[in-house]
């Protein structure tokens, strides 16, 4: 019996047109084709790329990576007439990620940087390493600079690293293909740091910029509520079998889409509105409306604005509005103004 004959793998899993041109030559020549961006290279330029070839060569390397799928720009400039070469699509075997995309991504992980947690951090940036292995060197260069001299500060980073393993266990959890599984939760009280167990249905993820946490959003079993659990404040999770059942998602959706900091509480929303003057705070309300649910900012006659937004909790709209100090009152509801006027008479007397 004749015994198989081994195939060498080839170099590259790319196609080659029958390998009149390695591939290698291939993505050699389209990466220069790239990173010439509008001003496109000559025939003779590529020619120089692969190392001084013949000129066939690169006419079979154009004609080859047409036929995969490219589209190249060819503009004809200077005396005599030479064609230059631009990219205008990728071949269909290409994994460069666009230059839009990369965008999005370098401002995404800038703004984590000032405002967020580890957890979405650190999975941004295994996206950016991904993604500057399918990057032209033209473009790396672009975004390079683009960290030199873009800066963002505020909010609050969450330092404590999360667990791998827990956090596995819920994404396992809320993940599932048929639907949520239960999660059975250690998880230690903010304001005692004792430990409880309890079993919950997973929702969502969040993130809270007026907190800078990362939160799990889940129904719990035990008090038939949704609640929001921190994070860093989960000691263990683990998965279960049993398909988690939630009898009503709208209190999830509500809490979702009112928390603030953090808070929620199962209540019909309140409806706010805060008037807020001073020199500066009005025009910068205007120009960059906070992310609050359902906000709005309105213009007034004497200068000042009306802000207005929802929440279901007094302690995080009472956070936000504390930053305007005397430039701020709140005009409804009566229940807000009731817990301000406590917490400002509590900070006074810590001042007497």
């Amino acid at each position: 019996m004749a015994r198989p004959t081994s195939r060498k793998p080839l170099a590259s899993p790319r196609p080659d047109g029958g390998h009149l041109v390695k591939p290698e030559r291939l993505q050699v020549v389209l990466e220069a084709i790239r990173d010439a961006g509008d001003k496109g290279i000559t025939k003779a330029g590529l020619a120089r790329k692969l190392g001084e070839v013949a000129m066939r060569t690169v006419d079979r390397a154009i004609q080859l990576l047409e036929e995969q799928g490219a589209r190249f720009g060819k503009l004809r400039e200077g005396r005599p007439a030479l064609i230059h070469f631009t990219l205008e699509k990728g071949p269909d075997w290409d994994s460069r990620i666009t230059p839009h995309a990369r965008m999005a991504l370098e401002v995404a992980l800038m703004a984590l940087e000032g405002t967020a947690t580890e957890l979405w951090f650190d999975q941004l940036e295994g996206l950016r390493v991904l993604a500057d292995s399918h990057l032209s060197s033209r473009d790396r260069e672009l975004f390079k600079a683009l960290q030199e001299h873009v800066s963002l500060r505020g909010g609050a980073d969450d330092q404590q690293a999360l667990d791998t393993k827990m956090l596995t266990q819920v994404l396992l959890a809320l993940g599932h293909p048929e639907g949520p599984r239960e999660l059975e939760l250690t998880y230690a009280a903010a304001s005692t740091g004792r430990t409880s167990v309890r079993t919950v249905v997973p929702f969502t993820l969040t993130h809270d910029v007026f907190s800078g946490g990362a939160f799990l959003l889940a129904w719990d079993q035990a008090k038939q509520e949704p609640r929001h659990f921190r994070l860093a404040r989960i000691e263990e999770a683990k998965a279960q079998t049993r398909r988690g059942l939630i009898p009503d998602k709208r209190p999830l959706e509500q809490a979702r889409e009112l928390q603030i900091g953090g808070w929620y509480r199962l209540a019909p929303p309140l409806q706010i509105q805060v008037r807020v003057t001073g020199t500066n705070w009005p025009q910068a309300l205007l120009d960059a409306p906070p992310a609050l649910p359902s906000v709005a900012v309105r213009k007034e006659k004497a200068g000042s604005v009306l802000l207005g937004f929802q929440a279901t909790e007094l302690s995080g709209p009472t956070r936000y509005i504390l930053q305007f100090g005397a430039d701020a009152e709140v005009l409804e509801p009566k229940e807000l103004r009731d817990h301000l006027v406590k917490t400002l008479k509590a900070m006074t007397a810590r001042y007497r």
